[in-house]
C-alpha cells in the first residue's frame, strides 16, 4: 500500500505528532489531546487536518496547534515541496508582499508526509464581492512579489509546452462539438500565430493558481497548494486566476463586480508592484485563452470529480456556455 492511500493507525498518528512537537518546541513537549480529520476532497493527494492541544516548556497554559498533513505518492515529491516552502519562507516575501504561505512543521520521508501549519481564511471570493479593489490590490502585489522570489523549482512551463496541451484538447473538443470545430480550429491558428516567446529568465510560478488556493485573512492572502510550481512567464499564472474569475462571474452573475472590472484591478496592482514588462498584457490574454480551452475540456470529458450524471450534466451544459457566450467567447482573442 502506497503512503498517500495509507490510513495510519491511532498510536502511529500519536508518534507521528509527538515527533513533529518535539522537533518544534524540544523533548519536553507532551500532547495532551489530538484529532485527526480529511481536510479537503479535492486535488489527487490525500490531505489531513490534525489538531492538537499540548504541553510546551515555557507556556502557562496549554496550547492549541493546528497542522495538516499532506501524504504523496513520492518521497521526492514531498521533499521538493518541503524545500521550497522554507525556501520562500527564508527569503520574507511574504512579509514585502502582503501574502502567507504555510510554513513547513516537520517532513516524514518513509511516510512520504509533509506536515505544514493550517493557514485559517475566508473564501477571497466573498472578500472581492465585499470589497474588490482593497482585496484586488492585495493579490495584484502579492503575486508580484512572489513572482520575483529567488526560488528555482526543477522544471520550466514554457508556450511549447502549453500549446502542446492545447492541439490535443482542441482536437478532443472539436470532436465532441462539431458545430463549433471551425472556430475552435481558427482559434488554435491565432494561438499558435501569437504565441509569446518563452522568458529569458523564467520566474517563479505558483503553477496552478486559482481561487480556491487563495484565502483572505486581515488584509493579506493566503496561497496555498505549491504542489504544482514551476519555471516560467508570470502570465501563466495570471491567465489562470483570471479564467477562473472570468468563469464565476459567468456562473454566478451578479456575484462579483464585472470581469473586466476586475480584470483590471488585478493586473494594474501586480504592474504597479512587479518590474517593467510593456508585454504582459498581450501575454496574459494569450494564456487566459489557453487555460479557457482547457477548462472547457475538463468540464466536458473529466467524469472523476464528481461523477453523479446530474453533476456531469451540469458541467457539460456550462462547457457549452463557456464556448458560445459572447461574453467569454474563445472565438473572440
Amino acid at each position: 500500500m502506497n503512503a498517500s492511500s495509507a490510513t495510519l493507525n491511532p498510536e502511529d498518528t500519536r508518534a507521528l505528532l509527538a515527533a513533529a512537537l518535539h522537533e518544534v518546541h524540544g523533548a519536553d513537549a507532551e500532547i495532551e489531546t489530538w484529532t485527526a480529520g480529511p481536510l479537503s476532497k479535492r486535488g489527487k493527494r490525500r490531505v489531513v487536518r490534525y489538531d492538537l492541544h499540548a504541553r510546551v516548556a515555557g507556556a502557562p497554559h496549554v496550547q492549541r496547534y493546528q497542522w495538516v498533513g499532506k501524504f504523496y505518492e513520492r518521497d521526492e515529491d514531498a521533499h521538493a515541496i518541503a524545500t521550497i516552502l522554507r525556501e520562500l519562507a527564508a527569503t520574507g516575501c511574504g512579509a514585502r508582499g502582503g501574502f502567507v504561505v504555510p510554513t513547513v512543521v516537520a517532513y516524514d520521508a518513509p511516510r512520504c508526509l509533509l506536515l505544514l501549519t493550517y493557514e485559517s481564511g475566508e473564501s477571497v471570493t466573498k472578500a472581492i464581492a465585499r470589497d474588490a479593489p482593497r482585496v484586488l490590490a492585495v493579490i495584484g502585489r502579492a503575486l508580484a512579489v512572489l513572482h520575483a522570489a529567488p526560488v528555482s523549482p526543477d522544471g520550466i512551463r514554457g508556450p511549447a509546452a502549453v500549446l502542446g496541451d492545447v492541439r490535443r484538447r482542441i482536437a478532443d473538443l472539436c470532436a465532441r462539438f462539431p458545430a463549433e470545430a471551425a472556430s475552435l480550429r481558427d482559434l488554435l491558428i491565432r494561438l499558435e500565430r501569437r504565441a509569446p516567446p518563452a522568458p529569458a529568465t523564467p520566474s517563479f510560478l505558483h503553477g496552478d493558481l486559482g481561487l480556491v488556493q487563495l484565502l483572505w485573512n486581515a488584509g493579506r492572502i493566503v496561497v496555498l497548494d505549491f504542489d504544482d510550481c514551476t519555471r516560467g512567464d508570470p502570465a501563466l499564472d495570471l491567465g489562470n486566476l483570471l479564467t477562473q474569475l472570468r468563469r464565476l462571474t459567468l456562473r454566478k452573475p451578479g456575484k462579483l463586480p464585472d470581469f473586466t472590472s476586475l480584470r483590471r484591478g488585478i493586473l494594474a496592482a501586480y504592474q504597479a508592484c512587479a518590474r517593467h514588462d510593456p508585454g504582459l498584457a498581450n501575454r496574459v490574454a494569450w494564456y487566459e485563452q489557453t487555460a479557457l480551452v482547457g477548462k472547457i475540456h475538463s468540464l466536458t470529458f473529466d467524469r472523476t470529480r464528481h461523477p453523479e450524471a446530474e453533476a456531469i450534466r451540469r458541467r457539460q451544459a456550462e462547457a457549452m456556455r463557456l464556448l458560445t457566450c459572447e461574453h467569454a467567447s474563445i472565438t473572440s482573442f
